[in-house]
């Protein structure tokens, strides 16, 4: 019986850091994720129960609601605007919205003096240093000393791989859509 009882509280534990993982980042356009609602009639929220893919506007088109911006919002931001927008329509009194952004839609890429540079699915706990093993560590040519992380389309540091092996303190973690390029 305690075996089980254990199992039970490992599990819940288990889905709510899974969940903290998805939420800790923010929607951007190309994301893809599903949505449940509850808390209104069984047929309503069938209705719902799609996929959704946030276009280049950054915008998504939901059933009842319209056009919603949801670039830039935490998962956990869109559905609270979701509910209120619902509610402020009268469209229903107590909606509860959740969002389980697709892992797959959520990518880094690693470049350049790597040995298999490639696209690689994010996830919350992905560093530099660990995105580059992950393709095979450096080529020969490769220069660990100048190693470009660029965010959003700006450089957001220039690290050294054996500063971070020396303190991973200062690994630092990626973020959906950021490029890893190690120079040759």
């Amino acid at each position: 019986m305690r075996t089980g009882i254990f199992l039970a509280v490992g599990f819940v534990i288990l889905a709510s850091s899974s969940l903290h993982a998805q939420t800790g980042a923010q929607l951007r356009a190309g994301d893809v994720f599903d949505l449940r609602l509850s808390g209104v009639p069984q047929e309503y929220a069938a209705d719902f129960a799609l996929q959704y893919a946030i276009d280049e506007e950054g915008s998504v088109h939901v059933p009842l609601i319209g056009e919603m911006k949801a670039a830039g919002l935490r998962p956990a931001q869109l559905e609270r605007a979701m509910e209120d927008r619902l509610t402020a329509a009268h469209i229903f009194t107590r909606p509860v919205v959740l969002i389980n952004v697709s892992p797959t839609s959520r990518h880094i890429s690693v470049s350049g003096g790597v040995r298999s540079p490639q696209r690689l699915q994010w996830s919350s706990d992905v560093t530099l240093s660990s995105a580059i093993g992950e393709c095979g560590g450096f080529t020969d040519f490769a220069q660990g000393s100048k190693i470009r992380l660029v965010r959003d389309g700006k450089i957001a540091g220039v690290y050294r791989l054996k500063d971070l092996q020396r303190d991973p303190a200062r690994d630092p973690k990626l973020s959906p859509g950021d490029q890893v390029i190690v120079p040759e």
